[in-house]
């Protein structure tokens, strides 16, 4: 195969991937009145409503605003970084059983840098309307 060739399908691959990801993250406010997410591709993923009341279960109500929706897992090699901030981090710890430190004092928070599989299908087996999985996509030409 030519070396344009290879480029090309990777090209097509990759937009595919970034097409099936949410445009932006939500809270779980705005998620509770509209359990949606537009696509990139424009179309849209429904939320359940179990699966925000299980994450309103997890964290406490004042919160509901600060937490960004849905965990994108992002695979690099063998392992899984989660895109998000300290509080997401500390919600999918809360969610494995990992952590139990209070999501108030996330300066004193340290999360792992990485999960394995296990980890992922665990949370996604929990809440996956909520979960996305997407690929370390180089993004140089």
């Amino acid at each position: 195969m030519s070396k344009k060739l290879l480029e090309g399908l990777w090209q097509s691959e990759k937009a595919k991937i970034i097409e099936s990801l949410p445009k932006t993250k939500k809270s779980v406010t705005s998620l509770l009145s509209h359990p949606v997410f537009e696509l990139n591709n424009g179309e849209e993923s429904i939320v359940e409503l179990s699966e925000l009341e299980f994450i309103k279960s997890v964290i406490p109500s004042a919160l509901n605003d600060q937490l960004m929706l849905p965990f994108i897992f992002q695979k690099k090699k063998s392992q899984y970084t989660l895109l998000g901030g300290k509080l997401e981090q500390w919600v999918v710890e809360k969610i494995l059983g990992l952590t139990k430190s209070s999501p108030f004092l996330l300066e004193l928070f340290h999360p792992r840098s990485d999960y394995f599989i296990y980890h992922v299908k665990r949370v996604q087996s929990k809440i996956p309307t909520l979960v996305f999985l997407t690929f370390s996509i180089n993004t140089q030409s």
